[in-house]
């Protein structure tokens, strides 16, 4: 054999080896339940139809913002408000490709009493500072005509025809409040809902925020979590951005009917740290897919409910 052609023989291997390596789509994944099907297509990589898959994980919405607008992952999850405002602020950089989760918020409480949304006149609920969870049970009063009034420290004359949020305590903190009796209700998404209700016998999901505002909203969900995509990326790699899709759709299926195995693989892949707390979470963390342009209507409905502007039609198209 020549030495010419053992060189061209070595150079096209270099070259097919360096494509192998070259990542389809890089995804953006943010530590939590939010984003549990993604450990699904970690493990299984190699196997599926979209081959050479790369993921990077990120401990918040603040420290992966910056990696999808620099062009450094292809892929990655926001809410719907945070999406919109960086749709809106940002060129039009990230485009929605789908909604993986809806609102999964719960009020808990250790009050045996409670029957409505009545009760809770003259009552405080502690809430998550900073979060948009207040914003829809105050909708959701407002829809009942119970009048909300914020205290920001926990403290305050608070009239006996409305409802006292409490933004004294972090969100890590409040399922303990609750569960140490120092609160009677609570506003609390999962996994946050799960620690309470696991940790007092004493403690329930007295409402659904999600089936309130279906009934309110004429069976209109609100999401809670996008998958977004850079727009130059989508423009220029359609079919792939079709078939990712797929791929997540089924890996949120997978997730809904398995979720011992996807809380054993989100410990494995440091998704989530708990495992017997993330089986519990799943059945209520309302995991779904929608495509974008069918979960529109939700999504703006929901931003028009939390006083933020509308995107527009770009925003659903890639």
């Amino acid at each position: 054999m020549s030495k010419k052609f053992l060189s061209f023989f070595f150079f096209l291997s270099f070259f097919s080896n360096l494509f192998a390596q070259v990542a389809s789509i890089r995804l953006g994944v943010l530590k939590g339940l939010s984003c549990t099907p993604s450990a699904y297509l970690i493990e299984n990589k190699a196997k599926l139809s979209l081959q050479n898959m790369a993921f990077k994980l990120f401990d918040s919405e603040q420290s992966e913002l910056p990696a999808l607008l620099k062009g450094e992952i292809d892929a990655g999850f926001l809410s719907p408000e945070s999406a919109a405002e960086v749709f809106l602020k940002g060129n039009k950089a990230l485009v929605c490709i789908g909604s993986v989760q809806n609102g999964n918020l719960f009020l808990l409480t250790n009050e045996e009493s409670y029957e409505s949304l009545e009760d809770l006149k003259a009552q405080k609920i502690l809430c998550a500072p900073e979060s948009s969870s207040s914003k829809i049970l105050s909708y959701l009063l407002s829809k009942k005509e119970i009048k909300t009034a914020s205290l920001s420290r926990g403290e305050g004359e608070l009239p006996s025809d409305s409802v006292g949020l409490d933004f004294s305590l972090p969100a890590a903190s409040i399922a303990n409040a609750l569960i140490n009796k120092n609160a009677a209700y609570a506003l609390l998404s999962e996994p946050y809902a799960t620690v309470a209700v696991k940790n007092s016998s004493e403690i329930r999901r007295a409402e659904n925020l999600q089936k309130l505002y279906n009934e309110a909203e004429e069976w209109s969900s609100f999401s809670s979590m996008l998958l977004l995509v850079r727009a130059d990326f989508a423009k220029e790699k359609r079919d792939l951005v079709k078939k990712f899709m797929d791929l997540y759709k089924n890996a949120v299926n997978w997730t809904n009917r398995n979720p011992s195995k996807a809380a054993f693989l989100s410990e494995k892949h440091r998704l989530y740290h708990s495992p017997a707390i993330l089986r519990d979470s799943i059945p209520h963390a309302a995991l779904i897919w929608r495509e974008a342009g069918t979960a529109r209507p939700d999504i703006e409905k929901y931003l028009t409910v939390l006083g933020i502007e509308i995107p527009g039609e770009e925003f659903y198209k890639f």
